[in-house]
């Protein structure tokens, strides 16, 4: 068996799992988000330029994209492109690749393919975690994509996320209703979350959206050790 078809096999045992998981942390996930917006509050500033750019997005592609065809090649090329990109980090050998506005998109590539390639543009803002990434390994604080362009992308992930998610989307099709509801919203969660975190305070903060998230977990832990403890 080849690694590709490891990686599938694998993945196709962990999808509901994997489901579970992310309906369970979604509590945990709200009350993450929760604490971060607390400790921006008394000092908004700092996040006005990534909350600009993602509002600006919206705002821009509501009067003027929508309808153009530049934005939705553009919608189409990121989702393709999303596709493309989980289907080689499986190991899987890209073989065709379309994105038009009159005939949609297709990615094709070696193999069968697991539940994580087709959900990724669903959940993985493509462009703002590059742009987050650069921001991150590069040291130089204050740079435009550290905030505005890093919220302009997110935008980007909203709109597409929201134009996308349907019913009648071969992938929520193939995926199953059921699952997108357990999955998806636990997703964004992490990933809107991990964002805004940096946005507003780089390394320090992410670390402490972290260390929020763990928290009750710790709590559950130790409540849980000083009970059998007891008995």
């Amino acid at each position: 068996m080849s690694w590709p078809d490891r990686i599938d096999q694998l993945l196709r045992r962990l999808k509901w799992p994997a489901a579970w998981l992310s309906l369970a942390s979604t509590p945990l996930l709200v009350w993450g988000l929760l604490k971060l917006l607390l400790r921006i509050l008394p000092s908004p500033l700092g996040l006005l330029p990534f909350v600009l750019g993602t509002v600006g997005f919206i705002v821009v592609w509501r009067r003027f994209l929508r309808t153009s065809r530049m934005g939705r090649f553009a919608m189409t090329l990121e989702h393709e492109s999303t596709h493309a990109l989980f289907a080689l980090l499986c190991m899987h050998r890209i073989v065709g690749f379309r994105a038009s506005v009159g005939r949609g998109g297709e990615v094709r590539f070696t193999g069968k393919g697991n539940w994580l390639i087709t959900a990724a543009p669903y959940f993985f803002p493509t462009a703002a975690i590059l742009l987050f990434l650069i921001a991150y390994v590069l040291p130089f604080p204050g740079l435009p994509w550290q905030s505005f362009l890093l919220g302009v992308a997110l935008g980007y992930h909203v709109v597409s996320t929201y134009r996308e998610t349907t019913r009648d989307q071969p992938d929520i099709q193939q995926l199953g209703t059921k699952f997108c509801w357990m999955f998806l919203p636990a997703a964004n969660l992490a990933v809107v979350s991990l964002l805004i975190a940096f946005a507003y305070g780089r390394a320090s903060e992410m670390n402490q959206w972290l260390s929020d998230l763990s928290q009750p977990v710790r709590l559950l832990i130790s409540s849980m050790w000083r009970l059998a403890s007891a008995t």
